[in-house]
């Protein structure tokens, strides 16, 4: 019995799957002590009322998105596959909406008074660790955006190079052994 395609799974290395086990595990961690900071601390910051919000709101769908990507995961195809993927692909866009809203109420009140009672008051720890979710979050999808840019031209400037040689010609076809311009034998 053949498995179909689809199915096959591709052999990883264990440095990869150790490496992405334990970035999900302290991002797990990072976004429960999320939702516990802002829920403790709701109403411990005054200068900017919607960080702890923030904070409730971005564990809660990241740990959400994480969870749906473990069940799509594990479903192969189907209703359950589809549903998964449209809700995840729902929840990052939610996301990445908070990231921007976040940033507007994170960034502009730095630094706030940690002195109870003071106008610009914010308790510490709660701004503290609003603010280094955030700059980690912009900072790894800076990241990301610097190497994705770095692929695509390293992609382009590869196929620049290298010509038509990687698209198939009129007379040509995958596989050819030889560089003629008659037709293949079986050619149309």
């Amino acid at each position: 019995m053949n498995p179909s395609p689809h199915n096959e799974v591709r052999p990883q290395s264990a440095v990869l799957v150790a490496t992405l086990v334990v970035l999900n595990m302290i991002w797990w961690m990072i976004m429960i002590a999320a939702i516990g900071l802002g829920a403790t601390h709701l109403s411990l910051c005054p200068v900017e009322s919607n960080i702890p919000i923030y904070l409730i709101a971005l564990g809660v769908t990241n740990l959400l998105a994480l969870s749906l990507t473990y069940t799509q995961t594990t479903w192969g195809e189907g209703m359950v596959f589809t549903l998964c993927s449209t809700c995840t692909a729902i929840l990052h866009l939610i996301s990445f909406g908070l990231f921007l809203a976040g940033s507007t109420w994170v960034y502009p009140v730095y630094p706030p008074d940690y002195t109870p009672g003071a106008p610009r008051y914010c308790h510490r720890t709660t701004y503290q660790f609003a603010f280094a979710v955030t700059t980690l979050v912009w900072a790894a999808a800076t990241l990301i955006f610097i190497c994705g840019c770095c692929f695509a031209l390293l992609t382009c400037s590869m196929c620049a190079i290298s010509g038509n040689r990687l698209l198939p010609g009129r007379y040509s076809f995958y596989g050819a052994t030889r560089d003629s311009h008659e037709p293949a034998g079986g050619d149309v």
